[in-house]
């Protein structure tokens, strides 16, 4: 009879699972895919503003809306005062790169939310900057490792979920670089979904040449 018992409630699981396993491919159901970050020539401006490659993807059968990002910078070794920074603009990476990795307004218009449709993905350049920038102070650099942690609100949630995290290391040559007015990229290649890596190749953004040499697996940076 214990046995009947135990087999009966294995299978009401076992059709739970199913049955909610089949509910969630009916929703609304986002990922995001991000791990590489470009520090775009500074040029004249006086602060630094972050562009991140990200992917989103929406694995249900029902669309929605993603309605805002926000990106939260971590420094190691001062994790009392991590750096808010939100969405300001959507880079147009063709005309970024035409630009010679130099921001101007030609390149950017401002972010907002998207829909996202069944099954569907998209490939979005977005630009970060300090959110409240009126009163929080900038983002300052310094060689180190830095930790990145990027948060999106859909429409399927109530509140914002921590979609991807990943770190980076800035080294002296980075600074320098970046001191010289040139754009530094940081790389991750640990970020393996080959959808996403496909997607954001057709837009030609990557360095070539100064990733010669570079094992996928490993997290590495370029500077172009």
């Amino acid at each position: 009879m214990e046995l009947v018992s135990l087999a009966v409630s294995i299978l009401a699981l076992a059709a739970a699972v199913a049955a909610a396993l089949k509910i969630r491919k009916l929703e609304f159901c986002p990922e995001v895919v991000g791990g590489d970050v470009i520090l775009p020539r500074p040029g004249a401006a006086a602060r630094v503003r972050l562009l991140l490659p990200l992917h989103f993807c929406n694995a249900g059968h029902a669309g929605g809306v993603i309605e805002w990002v926000a990106l939260r910078v971590t420094p190691e070794g001062d994790a009392d005062h991590p750096v808010l920074l939100s969405p300001v603009a959507e880079v147009d990476m063709q005309r970024f790169i035409h630009a010679r990795r130099r921001l101007s307004e030609d390149c950017m218009e401002a972010f907002t939310g998207f829909a996202l449709d069944a099954r569907r993905s998209v490939s979005r350049f977005v630009l970060f900057d300090v959110a409240e920038r009126a009163r929080a102070a900038p983002l300052a650099l310094q060689e180190g490792r830095y930790y990145f942690e990027l948060f999106v609100k859909a429409s399927n949630a109530n509140q914002p979920k921590l979609e991807a995290s990943f770190a980076h290391v800035l080294e002296s040559k980075h600074l320098a670089d970046y001191r010289d007015d040139l754009a530094v990229y940081l790389i991750d290649y640990n970020m393996t979904l080959p959808g996403a890596r496909r997607a954001l190749a057709d837009s030609e953004w990557m360095p070539r040449a100064q990733n010669r040499g570079q094992t996928p697996s490993s997290s590495a940076t370029a500077i172009v």
